[in-house]
């Protein structure tokens, strides 16, 4: 399903409901969002829902790049950020099934600077080493630093500035530069002892490195991007394709409410134009461009000012970080994820491999005093598997709580990014809307499919046994595709 199809692909009403899928809830829910842009508080909005291969809805509404006049359609290349992760994790699957690598096996016997490795400011020694199963479950102990110009919002965030400094500056040209200078920092935790997001993927990045002799954007270019037909996904965004790229924004203050922020370019798009943003508000693409300050070029572009550190984890410095795509790139990843590892004959992981993902890997952590005040995993009846936030069996959770249904994956990235992912009903939905630390776009698109399941009347899920976790599956085969 290649990017510039997908809006002549929208399946029927008819053929939406022979799916158990009523369209109705997902319509009305991006007229909301619409509504939105059309008064200025969002630069634009994209949504997507995919059921079993079929296109159920497809909309995108205002502006990928409000300085440039560029209109946000399916062929917009937006920045992954976090949402780079399962894509990451898909190729590290694919070495677990080969047999090159344990989850238990101790990070340092890869990554050696990590065997001295401390917790806390006093520097007690670990209980256990770090294993494979912390990178991917963020048990690790590993934090992260601020991004995209804020503050520090705590002390152990602050212990990361200089790291994030020297990756703005230069001073560090590799993936592998970037883990010696991160295992000097010390852990915020014990590892498996609790959960804390951070950099985690980004060392599991260093590790497919180490593991494959092959720098990470080769590796995943080979073994997940070109058997996918992903065309349009690339760590660094090339000369041919620069004019698609979006602008990135942020709110300021980013507490605020969308009638008293400013909206601030973050990275520029495409066209390299920066907005006059002294209103208080979105301003409008005027054809004069009488509100042009200056031009500008991304971080995210070939021969531009991009990090030299390629970030499996999303972003390691201020802006850059991670993978740029389009819609229609990530509409095959995760068709082929909820297809358990195939699509269109192309099998990248074994089933197994998938539903080992596609459970809660924190169920140790679960028990309702046992819960952490975390912005991510704070709800009875969520859990987290390495593909993100995922519903869990827990006594007395509510199911209509964004996430907590079950058997289904929901995350996103930091540039106004999201995916849900429900493996029984084989569906995917997908939004976009180009601000930082955008979450509302998302959840109001959930809460809508799961809407249009039930007035599809589709059979609610029933409770399965977790699947029997296995130290190596089998090497999944592949087929390459020509496109």
């Amino acid at each position: 399903m290649d990017a510039h199809r997908l809006e002549n692909r929208v399946t029927g009403v008819r053929k939406a409901k022979s799916l158990q899928m009523d369209p109705e809830p997902l319509r009305k829910a991006a007229d909301r969002l619409k509504s939105q842009v059309d008064a200025g508080r969002l630069p634009g909005v994209m949504t997507c829902a995919v059921k079993e291969g079929h296109v159920i809805h497809f909309e995108a509404h205002g502006f990928a790049d409000l300085a440039g006049g560029v209109a946000l359609s399916s062929q917009t290349l937006f920045r992954l950020y976090s949402q780079t992760k399962p894509i990451l994790v898909v190729g590290f699957l694919i070495l677990f099934e080969r047999g090159a690598v344990s989850l238990d096996d101790p990070v340092e016997k890869y990554l050696p600077e990590f065997k001295g490795a401390s917790v806390g400011p006093k520097r007690k020694p670990l209980l256990r080493p770090m294993l494979v199963r912390d990178l991917l479950a963020h048990t690790s102990g590993i934090g992260f630093g601020p991004g995209f110009g804020y503050e520090a919002e705590n002390d152990y965030e602050s212990t990361y500035l200089p790291l994030v400094a020297k990756v703005d500056a230069g001073e560090i040209l590799s993936l592998a530069e970037w883990c010696e200078e991160l295992a000097k920092i010390p852990l915020r935790f014990q590892p498996g002892k609790d959960w804390g997001y951070g950099y985690s993927s980004d060392v599991l990045g260093r590790l497919i490195e180490v593991l494959t002799k092959k720098r990470l954007d080769d590796f995943l270019k080979e073994e997940v991007l070109e058997p996918l037909g992903m065309v349009n996904t690339f760590f660094a965004v090339p000369a041919e394709s620069s004019s698609k790229l979006a602008a990135l924004y942020k709110r300021e203050p980013w507490h605020g409410k969308a009638t008293t922020v400013r909206f601030v370019t973050s990275d520029v798009g495409g066209s390299g134009i920066v907005e006059d943003l002294s209103r208080n508000v979105l301003a409008r693409p005027e054809k004069d461009k009488s509100s042009v300050l200056a031009t500008s070029t991304s971080v995210f572009l070939q021969g531009g000012p991009a990090s030299k550190v390629i970030q499996g984890g999303g972003c390691i410095c201020s802006v850059a970080g991670g993978l740029v795509s389009n819609l229609g790139d990530c509409s095959r990843f995760f068709q082929m994820v909820v297809n358990d590892g195939e699509l269109d004959g192309v099998r990248l992981l074994q089933a197994e491999s998938v539903q080992l993902l596609a459970r809660d890997w924190l169920n140790d952590f679960t028990t309702e005093k046992r819960r952490r005040p975390l912005w991510v995993w704070n709800t009875p009846g969520i859990g987290f598997s390495p593909l993100g936030q995922i519903g869990v069996e827990f006594e007395g959770a509510s199911r209509r709580t964004v996430g907590s249904q079950l058997h289904t994956v929901h995350w996103g990235g930091a540039g106004g990014s999201g995916y849900m992912l429900n493996w029984p009903h084989r569906l995917v939905v997908l939004t976009y809307s180009g601000v930082v630390f955008d979450t509302d776009t998302q959840k109001t698109m959930w809460r809508a499919a799961f809407g249009s399941l039930r007035r599809g009347g589709a059979k609610p899920v029933v409770p399965v046994p977790p699947v029997e976790e296995k130290d190596n599956a089998t090497p999944a085969k592949k087929r390459r595709v020509s496109r």
